[in-house]
């Protein structure tokens, strides 16, 4: 379980957040950029493989990122090979609410 810090870490990202905006428009989420900022503290705490969490994987990230070899190493939220697309799908899933029935 990730620490307060690391959860607030992975709130206030920038570039986590415009992950979750654009995943969520893929999904459909009506005013997603909104949805997304209004609901971003509990997106980052949904478990998403049964133990983690997307705030445990940005923690794994950052930590990863001090320990790069490279000149320019990945900032946590663009680390597509730590939190992944499929995780932000699975948070947005498991917190989007159903659709409204059409009539």
């Amino acid at each position: 379980m990730a620490t307060t810090t690391q959860h607030i870490n992975a709130r206030t990202d920038p570039d986590l957040l415009a992950r979750f905006v654009a995943a969520a428009e893929q999904a459909d989420v009506p005013d997603a950029s909104a949805w997304v900022q209004a609901n971003m503290g509990r997106l980052v705490c949904i478990t998403i493989d049964g133990t983690q969490t997307v705030s445990d994987v940005h923690a794994y990230a950052a930590t990863a990122r001090e320990q790069y070899v490279s000149a320019t190493p990945p900032r946590p939220g663009e680390n597509l090979g730590a939190v992944t697309d499929t995780h932000l799908a699975v948070a947005i899933t498991a917190l989007r609410p159903a659709p409204e029935p059409e009539a």
